[in-house]
């Protein structure tokens, strides 16, 4: 089931207080998230998220105050062993309004 309403990234980085991961299954579904972070406000330091040289193969975490970084090895390790405060999202299932985007 889908939901109607159009599911932005501030909405899921204030929906949980842990780190929150995104993985995406294609460089379209990169390229509309680089398009929506940009539009909510969010950026890669102080570089606009189009000005950010990256691969849909990367994951990317959505931190505090609308920041989006690469996760370095460290924050790899958290993605792949999960737990209480990870939280991995299929971005594509996400903005596409779907309920089962928890990876």
């Amino acid at each position: 089931m889908k939901n109607t309403g159009k599911r932005t990234l501030a909405q899921l980085r204030d929906s949980f207080e842990g780190h929150i991961y995104l993985h995406f299954g294609s460089e379209a579904e990169y390229e509309a998230f680089l398009v929506e972070a940009e539009n909510e406000g969010f950026r890669f330091g102080e570089r606009l998220p189009h000005e950010f040289s990256g691969s849909w193969h990367d994951i990317v975490a959505l931190t505090q105050n609308k920041g989006v970084c690469f996760c370095n090895t460290i924050s790899r390790m958290a993605y792949q062993c999960g737990g209480d405060n990870v939280l991995r999202v299929e971005y594509a299932k996400y903005a596409g309004g779907e309920e089962e985007y928890i990876i």
